[in-house]
């Protein structure tokens, strides 16, 4: 009697373990419940919003509900979504203020462990509301300004975020452009599963942004280019933020249509959008193939999920990283003419450079620091070739997408190794960062040949830099904390005090964009 007593106890109990695997897994594949709000924005929300949606309804992943907010100068008092009722809610809106009970509703919905999503120009809205800036960490426009909080930006000399406090509005952007995304926590759940940098493609990239910033962790910043109208600065593009009990996810990404059609854009919301809802990401992870650093990706926000499954983004170039730069392709274009330095601007030193049958010759000068000659234009995805002979005993280089500094003009960047045997040559050196050389291991010192001119080939898309000498590839390396646009300068290195004079050669300077 025992026996069969034991024996129906056992099995009742692998049925109900059984029913409950089936319950929790059926809740798991659950489609997330999302309230999506819009209905004013300085940005096209009714071309955006459907988009946001697709992304996140694609593969079943969410039911998304979208709730459109009154018009400017209309009566809100009647807008009152039941935040509760959801998982997480999602904002696309950037406008009036909401009332005060929806506004209560909303700080209660999140503290108590509500998730809440705020996407690009959301973080523009309510700058009198303390609470949502609580919950944004940080924001711009508005009046928002150093009373708002600080400045948050990555300091790659020093290698952690900084606060700054000092004066200055909050909110700024440069020329749309496409920009690599460095991820700064890869232990989040929402990046773990992401590359450690990836192109979005062009989008506003925002920056000045401040706010309190606090319980804030920055999982990926991007560097604001000068070039570009930016601020110089690595800021903060994906964030989380601890609000009482609920969780914040926001993105700066997503400005227009083509923003969103980027992966990284895509990918980022629906992992952001889960872990606000959850606490977790169960998505798979992506690929570097797939959202890279070489290529801005995009794809159909209806069909973000394939990316998860592995499937290939679409590519934005044809550019084929195995072989060497190919002088006989089309769209190459001289940068020198063999007679002038029109195009071409000095930096930094003292050093002379003239044009003597038809190279470029630059001529050390006792006492100067670094000098160069800077293109007057400036170059992102690129190949690059060059001739050059420097006298044995100097170091010199050429400067890719770099830029210089508002005081002393200082020119920083990275550079490509100009030296005689045996040395660096071809290795890629970063220029006054403080981050010393970028190619870590150098096998190689011998492929620059003395006293004559070598064949430099140079190839820079997103953050890959290859550099051949003559048919021997020197350098392949990624560089995330590079930026990816800027100026070329030929470099002349200073010299101690009763050596030189040195002289170094340049001809035969062309350029192909890749772009």
């Amino acid at each position: 009697m025992k026996s069969r007593l034991c024996t129906i106890l056992a099995a009742s109990a692998v049925l109900l373990s059984a029913a409950f695997a089936t319950d929790q897994a059926s809740a798991e594949s659950k489609p997330l419940n999302v309230l999506l709000i819009d209905g004013q924005n300085n940005h096209k929300w009714q071309e955006t919003t459907p988009l946001i949606q697709a992304t996140l309804e694609s593969g079943d992943f969410a039911k998304v509900t979208v709730a459109t907010a009154p018009g400017k100068g209309e009566d809100k008092a009647g807008f009152a979504p039941k935040f509760t009722d959801y998982d997480v809610v999602v904002s696309n809106y950037n406008g009036e203020a909401w009332s005060s009970e929806t506004e209560k509703a909303f700080e209660t919905y999140v503290s108590e462990g509500g998730g809440f999503v705020t996407v690009h120009a959301a973080d523009n809205s309510f700058p009198k509301w303390d609470a949502y800036n609580q919950m944004i960490g940080v924001g711009g426009w508005g009046g928002r300004n150093e009373k708002d909080g600080p400045y948050v930006r990555w300091k790659e000399d020093q290698k952690k975020f900084t606060r700054d406090m000092s004066k200055g509005g909050g909110g700024q952007h440069g020329k749309r452009v496409p920009f690599m995304m460095v991820v700064r926590d890869a232990s989040h759940p929402i990046t773990a599963g992401l590359p450690k940098s990836f192109l979005q493609v062009a989008d506003e990239l925002y920056g000045k942004l401040r706010g309190p910033a606090e319980n804030m962790d920055v999982l990926a910043t991007a560097y604001s280019n000068p070039a570009t109208g930016g601020t110089g600065e690595h800021e903060p593009i994906l964030m989380t933020i601890q609000y009482g009990e609920g969780r914040v996810f926001h993105t700066t990404l997503g400005h227009d249509v083509p923003a969103m059609k980027g992966l990284a854009f895509q990918t980022s919301l629906r992992r952001g959008t889960e872990w606000a809802a959850t606490g977790s990401v169960t998505l798979a992870a992506v690929a570097a193939d797939t959202m890279g650093s070489d290529e801005a990706a995009t794809g159909d926000p209806a069909k973000a999920s394939e990316v998860e499954s592995g499937a290939k983004a679409s590519p934005s170039s044809n550019v084929n990283f195995d072989s060497a730069p190919d002088l006989k392709a089309d769209g190459w274009k001289p940068l020198f003419d063999g007679k002038s330095l029109d195009g071409w601007n000095r930096k930094n030193g003292t050093a002379k450079y003239r044009v003597e049958d038809g190279t470029i010759v630059g001529t050390t000068s006792e006492g100067s620091p670094n000098s160069f000659l800077c293109s007057d234009e400036n170059y992102g995805n690129f190949e690059l070739t060059f001739e050059v002979n420097v006298d044995t005993g100097l170091n010199s280089g050429v400067q890719i997408r770099s830029q210089s500094r508002e005081k002393g003009g200082r020119v920083f960047g990275p550079q490509v190794e100009i030296e005689s045997a045996p040395g660096e040559a071809g290795y890629i050196y970063s220029e006054a960062t403080g981050r010393g050389w970028i190619t870590k291991e150098q096998p190689i010192k011998d492929a620059y040949k003395n006293d004559q001119f070598n064949r430099y080939l140079v190839r820079a898309h997103g953050n890959r830099i290859q550099v051949w000498i003559g048919d021997q590839k020197i350098s392949d390396i990624q560089d995330p904390e590079s930026s990816t646009n800027g100026f070329l300068g030929l470099q002349v290195h200073g010299i101690k005090a009763g050596t030189g004079p040195y002289e170094v050669s340049w001809r035969d300077i062309q350029i192909r964009d890749l772009n």
